[in-house]
């Protein structure tokens, strides 16, 4: 199997357990032979999955004899946010919501190519280290596959994202550290136990991330292959961004967009090492010390794709930008009132972003902005608990409470 860094495009000879370039530092992978089978390509593109991630296996290098591991992942929507849109200003403003995926979050798409190269290899067991979506969707994964599974989370974790791993089966152990110390256990681990490292990036599972490719194909067809101007990723470890974009690059050399879309990386302000690199001009990111943000599926001191991230960002004519976790809650309050979807905060932090890039005028009006909406909100609604909003109280066969409790609303402002 050929493997390529993303950034420099030389040949991979170096470790198969750190899938770093030796030469520039880029993340490596198995690109597609896109000049093979252009046609079959494009049909396969063009008439979509009914099968989800799995209808586009000829654009991953999975062996021909592996059987999925699957739960329908995938086809996910993208919504015309017209309401949203009109609130913030936006003309076209879509987002695209991994929410509906089998655990919640976009990370599915990884662990259902992850775990099927697995099962074809005999793993009995696999561990991760994770700040919560990531272990949610490798948990999942690996009960449907039958292979035993260890979590490791920092103690910051939000307890729903533990109960949900362990509510597959998984071995919960807390890490005592932050999100870097826990993937660095598992990773240890693979030569203590034996186990699997399920780490969600290039640098230890290149083509088990070919799955976030499908993000980019689902949204141009469901666009009609009219690519959109702008998309908005947020950014932990740095892998949705350059993958969503490899995506969009392979429908640009099959010819089936005209354009490739601006990538706009999204950190929060309390964790940013990804931005600060971009600002400086830097190649590669640095560690982020004493951070802290509300946003924890994105609170990685580490970029690890971080050289492949800066430049896909700079090649794609991009931008990264840091929000608030003022603002970040802000806009994961205006997705559930404005559009019935409960976007957890490291995934608002997009709809933030294009908010602000909007305001400051880096963004036009009429552009085509597609927020990627990664992980779902339900596990942390106690953050709506912060509106400290009081409750009417109407009492059975008292028409005239609940005639107060209807006019409490109608004082305090109506839905908009």
């Amino acid at each position: 199997m050929e493997y390529r860094c993303t950034v420099c495009h030389r040949p991979y000879v170096g470790s198969k357990k750190h899938f770093v370039c030796t030469y520039c530092g880029g993340s490596i992978e198995s690109p597609v032979d896109l000049d093979k089978n252009p046609d079959e390509l494009r049909r396969i593109i063009r008439n979509g999955s009914n099968t989800g991630v799995w209808g586009y296996r000829n654009f991953f290098s999975v062996p021909d004899d592996a059987v999925p591991i699957t739960m329908g992942e995938g086809n996910t929507p993208l919504l015309s946010a017209e309401r949203l849109g009109k609130h913030y200003g936006f003309d076209h403003l879509y987002l695209k919501n991994e929410t509906m995926n089998p655990s919640g979050t976009y990370k599915d798409r990884f662990a259902t190519v992850a775990m099927t190269i697995a099962k074809h290899d005999g793993v009995q067991q696999v561990a991760i280290g994770s700040a919560g979506n990531a272990a949610a969707a490798v948990a999942a994964y690996s009960a449907k596959a039958g292979i035993e599974c260890f979590i490791m989370l920092p103690p910051g974790a939000v307890k729903e994202r533990a109960w949900q791993n362990m509510a597959y089966g998984a071995h919960f152990i807390y890490g005592d550290g932050g999100v870097n110390d826990c993937v660095k256990m598992a990773e240890d681990g693979e030569t203590i136990f034996g186990w699997k490292n399920m780490c969600t990036t290039m640098m230890n599972n290149p083509l088990a991330c070919d799955g976030y490719k499908t993000i980019s194909y689902e949204v141009s067809r469901s666009m009609n292959f009219e690519a959109p101007d702008y998309v908005v990723c947020p950014v932990g470890g740095g892998i949705i961004v350059s993958k969503v974009y490899k995506g969009f690059e392979e429908l640009y050399h099959l010819g089936m967009i005209d354009h490739l879309p601006k990538m706009i990386a999204v950190q929060a302000a309390g964790c940013a090492p990804l931005v600060k690199a971009y600002k400086e001009g830097k190649k590669s990111t640095e560690k982020w010390e004493n951070g802290s943000t509300v946003a924890f599926a994105i609170f990685d001191p580490v970029t690890f794709e971080g050289v492949t991230a800066l430049d896909t960002i700079r090649r794609s004519g991009g931008t990264a930008v840091a929000v608030t976790d003022e603002d970040i809650l802000a806009a994961m309050r205006d997705c559930a009132r404005y559009e019935a979807v409960i976007p957890e905060p490291a995934s608002a932090a997009t709809v933030a972003a294009a908010k602000r890039l909007l305001d400051d005028g880096e963004i036009p009006q009429q552009s085509r902005v597609v927020c990627v909406l990664t992980g779902s909100g339900l596990r942390d609604l106690k953050l709506f608990d912060s509106e400290k909003m009081s409750i009417p109280t109407a009492i059975p066969g008292d028409q005239e409470s609940l005639r107060n409790a209807i006019e409490y609303y109608s004082n305090n402002g109506a839905r908009s």
